[in-house]
């Protein structure tokens, strides 16, 4: 246990993080499917041994938060009872897998991502070997259809085509084609060839992206012993809609990824079947109604796909998280506010450096430093900012006056 809360490890349901609001475990749902029953338990999990608060993570990961150490094993024990904890620590690491989440209803799909998600997940469990994979790497599965994965960080890439599977490596737009029957075993191929060729760097390159800028991508399918039967994979928009009502499916979205056990337990209690828990801030709830927006407005979800807080990315902040150099949400509320015709995510909104929100590049990133803000333009917290040291207060002025760019 003292070794799963050293600051800075990915956390797992067997493997905690402490925070500023206490620990952090992260559920693991296989293909983003969570069925209303357990849904409704979780929810009581983080009323009586968190904060009633959770987060949805950038991989479709489920956060219970602020849960008190004298109660981790009793979370432990209700979690095994649910199906949702791994056999140990390592079994769970590797299980990071992300998938299309509507591949059974959208017509315009290729094949079944979740079915070839569980069967990803069972063959990393198995290889033991893979238990070395860096805690951040992972696998997407994209179903070719309307609600792609191409925003969604990911180290192996798998995207069903009518032909097979196509497999990428990291951001790469080139990569090739397989078998659909082969494509779990040539993806543990590729992961195998990571932790080979990453050997052999110093220091070892902790993400896929990174070992292609080391030794290209064609030397890493040779290692994995996979034909370059190359593809070029068309940079994908992923416009679809994903929040309001839609003929399969009712989606609401999460202010800045978060939501309490109240309103996890309302969409368990309004679900049809599964809710589909997406990598993009928002839930869905296949084969609902309508008529149930208005009740999730006013529980504070977001049910609208124009509403301005959708185009933000804002971690906990202060004083939630213990790495925070200031308060992060209410700034982003207020800012969002100013630009409420905004499309993307045009604001990231960091506590510290580490970027947990977005690893993405955006027009305005706003970064705890040194005890005050610094501002980057078109880049990410680590970049070196235009403005320095500014306060909440000074931000407002900035963005309300028009002046921040100059």
């Amino acid at each position: 246990m003292n070794q799963a809360l050293i600051r800075g490890w990915c956390p797992g349901a067997r493997r905690p993080m402490r925070s500023g609001d206490g620990l952090i475990l992260r559920l693991r749902i296989s293909g983003g499917r969570l069925a209303p029953e357990p849904a409704r338990a979780i929810a009581g999990i983080a009323r009586h041994h968190g904060n009633g608060e959770l987060d949805l993570g950038r991989r479709g990961g489920l956060q219970l938060r602020g849960v008190r150490e004298g109660d981790f094993s009793a979370v432990e024990a209700e979690l095994a009872a649910l199906g949702l904890l791994d056999a140990d620590e390592g079994a769970e690491a590797v299980r990071n897998v992300v998938a299309s989440p509507l591949s059974d209803l959208d017509e315009t799909a290729r094949g079944d991502a979740f079915a070839l998600a569980k069967q990803m997940e069972a063959a990393l469990v198995a290889d033991e070997s893979l238990r070395l994979l860096p805690g951040k790497f992972g696998f997407s599965i994209d179903d070719g259809g309307r609600f792609g994965l191409t925003g969604v960080s990911a180290d192996i890439r798998l995207r069903l085509m009518q032909d097979g599977v196509a497999v990428s490596l990291g951001g790469d737009s080139q990569g090739i084609l397989i078998r659909t029957e082969d494509a779990v075993a040539g993806a543990l191929r590729l992961a195998h060839a990571f932790l080979d060729l990453a050997s052999r760097i110093d220091p070892p390159p902790r993400r896929m992206a990174a070992l292609v800028r080391h030794v290209g991508a064609e030397a890493i399918f040779a290692a994995a012993g996979l034909g370059r039967e190359s593809v070029m994979l068309v940079p994908r928009s992923d416009v679809a809609p994903l929040i309001g009502a839609f003929p399969t499916h009712v989606g609401v979205g999460l202010p800045f990824g978060r939501l309490s056990a109240d309103q996890l337990h309302l969409l368990a209690d309004l679900s049809a079947s599964n809710l589909r828990l997406t990598p993009f801030r928002a839930v869905l709830l296949p084969g609902v109604s309508v008529s149930v927006l208005p009740r999730l407005a006013k529980a504070g979800l977001i049910t609208q796909p124009d509403d301005p807080l959708l185009a933000v990315a804002a971690c906990p902040g202060a004083p939630a998280c213990g790495s925070a150099i200031t308060e992060t949400r209410g700034l982003a509320r207020r800012l969002a506010a100013l630009k409420p015709d905004a499309h993307g995510t045009w604001l990231h909104v960091s506590g510290c450096e580490k970027g947990c929100a977005s690893s993405a590049a955006h027009a305005v990133t706003l970064v705890g430093r040194d005890g005050g803000l610094d501002l980057v333009l078109d880049g990410r917290p680590t970049d070196p900012p235009r403005h320095a040291g500014l306060s909440p207060e000074a931000v407002e002025a900035l963005f309300r006056s028009g002046t921040f760019e100059k």
